[in-house]
């Protein structure tokens, strides 16, 4: 699933892209420099064939597209094996790169290079699938342009930047499947975002309050050790679609929550919640993914449709320790 998200995230930046471009110029000669630079620092690999210094229009060249004033704004390089090393310094000298994407290469390695904020118009960075490690770097945050940053399935150690919630731009973070640590930046699950991915790490510390209003499609903070009360992500008046904060030490009153309608897909499962399962359920006719097992929840369920269509599944293994057990599920474990 990550990766098909991953994948469709690639294509939709490529085609807002290239569709801005104009057939290709001859490029700069300072981007072509650049580009040979950066096959000769990634082992002169085959992919990257067409990168040749007998061609001096580099706008034609395969994984990058060029503006219309043959400025190279977009480099690509996808799926390759033979792509050996560090990401190249030589990538800061395309000064007018607006979208990088680095995906599946797993011989990219070593630490992101803070010269990458020389790329002063990026708006899209992508450096995912790869074996690249160490800290995220600070720098990173200012890069004032950034709408979309996916730096997930590396081996990227440390805290997440908390200079990241100053970005004024930036709508989709995905750090999933690294070995981050540490909280969540206070800040940073503002109301800007449309996705916020930081799944498969190790944050610990209680989810920071965000009051924001703004329309949010996607929160999944899955997968960590996470604490306290999540309940604030669910404020009245403001729409949510997708909320995954499954496996984590969160303990809250789930009582007298109100879900959002407009939510697609909520679990909440192997956490510390308790309290018992909300009337509110009871109107989520959107509602196509529920899970809320492996908690504290007592009490009977409301007879509602929005809560009874997911069967008994979502209810299992909640273990009541002040209340009724949780009933009114037939077979619920």
């Amino acid at each position: 699933m990550a990766s098909t998200t991953t994948t469709a995230t690639f294509l939709a930046v490529f085609l807002l892209v290239a569709s801005s471009a104009s057939p290709a110029r001859s490029c700069a000669p300072s981007d072509l420099h650049a580009l040979l630079s950066v096959k000769q620092a990634l082992g002169n690999p085959a992919t990257l064939s067409s990168w040749s210094p007998a061609s001096h229009d580099c706008c034609a060249w395969d994984h990058l597209r060029c503006d219309d004033a043959g400025r190279v704004n977009n480099v690509f390089i996808d799926g390759a094996d033979d792509v050996r090393g560090q990401i190249p310094s030589a990538v800061a000298g395309l000064t007018a790169l607006m979208s990088l994407t680095l995906f599946r290469l797993p011989g990219l390695t070593g630490a992101i290079p803070p010269c990458l904020t020389a790329l002063s118009n990026l708006q899209f960075l992508t450096i995912s699938h790869t074996n690249v490690s160490g800290a995220i770097p600070e720098s990173l945050a200012r890069l004032r342009s950034l709408d979309s940053v996916d730096l997930s399935n590396n081996r990227l150690t440390g805290c997440i930047p908390a200079a990241f919630a100053d970005l004024p731009n930036l709508r989709s973070l995905d750090l999933r499947h690294n070995q981050l640590t540490g909280p969540i930046p206070a800040g940073l699950v503002q109301g800007q975002f449309r996705s916020l991915v930081l799944s498969y790490n190790q944050l610990t510390g209680p989810i920071p309050r965000d009051e924001a209003q703004d329309e949010i499609n996607t929160v999944d903070l899955s997968h960590n050790k996470l604490t306290g009360d999540a309940s604030h992500l669910f404020v009245a008046g403001r729409p949510i679609g997708k909320v995954d904060l499954s496996w984590n030490l969160l303990d809250f009153d789930l009582s007298k929550l109100v879900f959002p309608p407009e939510l697609t897909y909520l679990d909440l499962s192997h956490n510390r919640i308790r309290g018992t399962v909300p009337v509110s359920l009871e109107r989520m006719s959107t509602l196509q993914k529920l899970d809320l097992s492996f908690n504290y929840l007592c009490g009977p369920l409301p007879k509602g449709h929005g809560v009874i269509k997911h069967g008994c599944k979502p209810y299992a293994h909640n273990q009541c320790s002040h209340g009724t057990p949780l009933a009114g599920c037939q077979d619920l474990s």
